[in-house]
């Protein structure tokens, strides 16, 4: 039996001419809450699973006995699974749906990061994050490219914002993992309680539409009808002309913004703990502090960047980002001066990436949307993967905060990437 985004698609048996104007908002209204829920679950367990591992971390260099860069092995293994992954589940994406992709990718590092509580080594747990990276690579990507996909231009930044929130969601839960699974079980636990992002791809695949937009593509595609002056956009069109341009440019901005945030938050636990000296209560205390204050973020990032425009708010949001970075973690300061000025970073960085999917999702046609944004998103990762066990290096000799601070920078190098492009008011 037809869905009801299938029935839109079959409603004119006539074909379009090549010309045709992009799908309209009052096309795709049907299921918009359920693919608004599934985008902020799947990226709610997206930080569940990456959280777990920095919130383990501690524990787990004690119990181990191994050294920092060891541990950013770990790290950094999880990061080259996710570079891979975005470059696989990309083109599934756009190839077999959103709604198939984002099911297959959840499932398979829910799946793999249970199997990371049995690890017996640094070595071992390194080869399953790795693994269960190839699951994580993507989920952002085909997540965002989803949503936007069933939300017209004039709420796409808010919508986005709603999926932003769930990293933050997904952060609390990972804490709650941390408080009450670790006395008890003990840090593996956390991993095996991370297995149930399963739960989510049930939801997706029973009662999630498919993005009307992907069908009526698919359907455009058997009639001969092209968005781009007659002929069919393929993934070497990544590589030449308009969207060649704009490859780069979303590529560096993500290359730039992913950079800055694994050079915080890949450490950030052991800053508060050996540098600054906090117990695990007042470490975890801070961070869930910090957790709400990206989803208050997120809330004005999002209402923002439907005024003024994502491309606006993200250039801006980002000056704003380096700045507080520098003075949070490369200014000397009080504890009390230091938690505030988290918390306007954290609100300031949250900012910038309330709408960033969604102003990927932007820049490409629909046939090669989803691989567009996840293929940014994993060039991206690739440069950030060094970040984790460079700064463990460069730290043992400097110390974490001299090591990170230099990533203030990189804010600005997303700034300029970000004005070089525009918003686009639909998809096409």
């Amino acid at each position: 039996m037809a869905t009801i985004a299938e029935k839109q698609v079959m409603i004119s048996p006539v074909p379009l001419p090549v010309n045709q104007a992009p799908i309209t908002s009052t096309e795709i209204r049907p299921g918009r809450r359920r693919v608004a829920a599934a985008a902020i679950a799947g990226f709610a367990f997206d930080g569940v699973d990456i959280m777990v591992l920095a919130l383990a971390l501690p524990f787990i260099l004690k119990d181990w006995g191994i050294s920092m860069v060891q541990g950013g092995l770990i790290v950094t293994a999880m990061l080259v699974g996710t570079s891979l992954g975005g470059y696989i589940f990309g083109p599934i994406a756009d190839r077999y749906g959103r709604k198939r992709a984002l099911v297959w990718c959840i499932s398979f590092f829910a799946v793999t990061t249970g199997l990371c509580g049995f690890a017996q080594d640094y070595i071992q747990l390194s080869i399953l994050r790795l693994i269960s990276g190839l699951g994580l690579g993507a989920e952002w990507a085909i997540g965002g490219t989803l949503l936007a996909e069933f939300y017209p231009a004039k709420d796409r930044g808010k919508a986005n914002s709603w999926m932003q929130s769930g990293w933050p969601i997904g952060y609390a839960i990972a804490l709650g993992f941390q408080a009450f699974l670790v006395p008890i079980y003990g840090w593996r636990a956390m991993f095996f309680a991370g297995a149930s992002a399963l739960l989510v791809a049930v939801y997706i695949h029973f009662l999630v539409p498919e993005s009307p937009v992907w069908l009526k593509a698919q359907a455009d595609k058997k009639l001969g009808i092209s968005v781009d002056q007659g002929r069919a956009p393929t993934g070497l069109s990544l590589f030449r002309g308009a969207y060649g341009r704009k490859f780069a440019l979303t590529s560096m901005i993500c290359a730039a913004a992913l950079m800055s945030y694994w050079a915080v938050n890949s450490w950030l636990p052991t800053l508060l703990t050996k540098e600054r000296g906090l117990d695990m209560k007042h470490m975890t205390g801070l961070l869930l502090v910090l957790q709400v204050a990206c989803l208050f973020g997120y809330f004005i990032g999002g209402t923002l960047a439907d005024k003024i425009g994502k491309r606006r708010l993200i250039g801006w949001s980002a000056l704003l980002a380096a700045a507080s970075f520098y003075f949070w973690l490369g200014v000397t300061t009080s504890p009390t001066v230091f938690v505030v000025l988290a918390i306007v970073h954290y609100v300031v960085a949250s900012a910038f990436w309330a709408t960033l999917a969604s102003f990927l999702a932007e820049q490409f046609p629909t046939a090669i949307r989803a691989r567009g944004v996840s293929t940014s998103y994993s060039n991206g990762r690739v440069f950030s993967v060094l970040v984790p066990i460079g700064l463990g290096a460069i730290a043992m000799r400097t110390g974490l905060v001299t090591a990170i601070v230099f990533a203030a920078l990189l804010y600005l190098v997303a700034m300029v990437g970000a004005f070089l492009l525009r918003d686009e008011k639909e998809l096409a």
